[in-house]
């Protein structure tokens, strides 16, 4: 055991002695780089004396080449003094030529520096000149551009906007379904957009999953319906009238995102709306298929064959004249559709014009029979949509939207992302 304690001593010693040793060394070494930047230092300082002693010395050479310059020039004012006192008269006449030349000299350099004044004054006055010239052009544009814009509004003319890139990828992640047909029906309140869109998908308005139709507009925000029959690939979009909306005729297209669908159906009562004939505009720029459809069109035809009736009288052919009634609304409508297109500026391409009745497309989509049932374009419209379907289908990007942006050679102003 004691051997043991003295062998932990002697490791312990030689331990203290290891690190003594060690701390001996590293003091050394530390007073060694002490040493060296004291010596650095030192180098520096003798560096910075001889620096300013060689500055010192290069001032004094300077003052004693200025004093002997100074003493240059004193022996030569001395020696002139003398030459002047010696020939007094022609230092005399030299002095008075001198300062004559001192005055023309002086006379040259306030003439020079008056045509100096009058140069820059006229250089002055051009810009001036030019710079008036400039705004007064800038406004005369200003003015036939503001000229120019408050006669597009007094046309009803409204600015392009297209949709930015984060909002056309928002609206379409909300609507957009690959390999379905989009379609959206517009319109303003009491057209009935909910109850044709039920026709549409074949089932009446009080049937489960029907769209909610109210007398006053019940559609708040976009609302999308599949197509109960798997052989259709639509998908109906009900959108909120724009007279119950808080926004401009102009803007209703992109504030509903309607640049997302494939076909637009522009449904309306009695008359074409601004919004209307927005849509339609818009439409053509983003190069979207358009249904004009005049909608409760078996009321209209019923209330001009009444009028019909009454004129012939008691012996008149009731088959004859709800045909005759029939036919002459569909012709007094396309016209009036017509002329609506036409009286805009530009005027917009005219179209066919489908008039349908709510129970009728019903039927039509059911394929239920007709008989004793007015039919007006319901079949047709139907064909015509299920065609463009499947021709004219392609799928939606951005990109596709800028090439018809540059195409328009519009600059594209970009709507908020909201």
């Amino acid at each position: 055991m004691r051997h043991a304690i003295e062998e932990l001593h002697r490791r312990e010693e030689a331990a203290r002695a290891e690190r003594e040793k060690h701390e001996h060394a590293e003091r050394l070494r530390r007073e060694e780089e002490a040493a060296q930047r004291e010596a650095q230092f030192t180098e520096q300082l003798e560096r910075e004396r001889q620096a300013q002693a060689e500055s010192l010395r290069r001032e004094q050479e300077a003052v004693q080449r200025a004093a002997q310059l100074v003493e240059q020039l004193e022996r030569e004012r001395q020696a002139l003094a003398e030459r002047i006192r010696v020939q007094e008269g022609e230092a005399e006449r030299a002095a008075e030529i001198a300062r004559q030349l001192e005055r023309e000299m002086q006379q040259m350099e306030i003439a020079r520096r008056e045509q100096e004044a009058a140069q820059r004054a006229a250089e002055v006055a051009n810009e001036l000149q030019e710079q008036v010239r400039k705004k007064e052009e800038e406004a005369k544009k200003a003015i036939e551009e503001q000229k120019a814009m408050e006669v597009k509004w007094m046309k009803g003319i409204r600015p392009v906007e297209w949709p930015s890139e984060e909002k056309y990828e928002a609206i379409k992640r909300c609507f957009y379904q690959e390999g379905k047909f989009h379609l959206a029906i517009t319109g303003i309140s009491g057209t009935g957009k909910s109850s044709l869109i039920n026709a549409f998908r074949g089932i009446w308005d009080d049937d489960e999953g029907a769209a909610t139709t109210n007398i006053v507009e019940s559609t708040s925000v976009v609302t999308p319906y599949p197509d109960p029959d798997p052989a259709n690939p639509f998908i109906w979009f009900d959108v909120p009238g724009s007279g119950t909306l808080a926004c401009s005729d102009w803007t209703y297209f992109n504030d509903q995102g309607l640049f997302i669908f494939d076909a637009i159906i522009i449904l309306f009562g009695d008359r074409f709306t601004a919004t209307d004939i927005a849509i339609l505009q818009n439409c053509e720029r983003y190069n979207i298929t358009t249904y004009i459809v005049r909608s409760k069109s078996d009321v209209h035809v019923e209330n001009l064959a009444k009028k019909k009736r009454r004129r012939a009288g008691a012996r008149s052919n009731p088959a004859s004249i709800l045909d005759e009634a029939r036919k002459e609304y569909l012709s007094m409508t396309q016209e009036s559709v017509r002329l609506n297109l036409m009286k805009n500026d530009p005027p917009i391409k005219s179209q066919r014009l489908y008039a349908v009745s709510r129970d009728t497309l019903t039927m039509v989509v059911r394929k239920e029979p007709l008989e004793d049932v007015l039919v007006l374009n319901e079949s047709e419209l139907l064909q015509d949509m299920l065609q463009d379907a499947y021709s004219r289908h392609s799928e939606k990007s951005y990109e596709t939207m800028w090439d018809l942006m540059k195409k328009t050679g519009i600059h594209a102003i970009q709507s908020s992302t909201d």
